[in-house]
């Protein structure tokens, strides 16, 4: 005697493991983004503390979780902790031994005395400093003008 088993169950069982499959990247990503938020919510509240403008954005997010950073937010202002454009954006880098950092090229009128021959200067800050608010692409840093201007190029400031 032979049985006959079915090769894929019923068809109720073949929906139900269809949209198990699915669904489960979704609700992975889900997961993922949900404990990186409370990993972040206490350096992100400690951060808007540090901020000196009004209306500070409830959307701010950190470089890091900006998928394709260098390509996406290249040459976006940067604005210091009052609100004030000082720069843009160019690329995040991990400087030695592992800081990473977010390049910003300063406008002109932030250049310092040594730098008066040339046209911009480019200094790197540590990303915990900034924020980029998806809203108004802009990049928040909690640095006044005065770190700005007191940061050697190229030197992870902020630590």
């Amino acid at each position: 005697m032979t049985t006959r088993k079915p090769v894929l169950c019923s068809a109720a069982c073949l929906l139900l493991c269809c949209t198990t499959i699915a669904v489960a990247p979704v609700l992975a990503q889900q997961v993922a983004t949900t404990s990186a938020q409370a990993r972040y919510d206490q350096d992100d509240l400690n951060f808007v503390d540090r901020l000196i403008m009004p209306n500070v954005p409830p959307t701010l997010m950190r470089l890091e979780d900006v998928a394709d950073v260098n390509d996406d937010l290249f040459n976006v202002p940067v604005v210091d902790a009052a609100g004030y454009t000082v720069g843009h954006f160019r690329r995040v880098e991990t400087k030695m031994p592992g800081d990473v950092v977010a390049v910003i090229t300063l406008d002109p009128a932030f250049r310092s005395v040594a730098s008066l021959y040339s046209w911009r200067r480019t200094i790197a800050v540590l990303t915990d400093h900034v924020r980029f608010e998806p809203g108004s692409r802009l990049i928040i840093a909690d640095l006044t003008v005065a770190d700005f201007i007191g940061t050697p190029s190229e030197f992870p400031s902020g630590g």
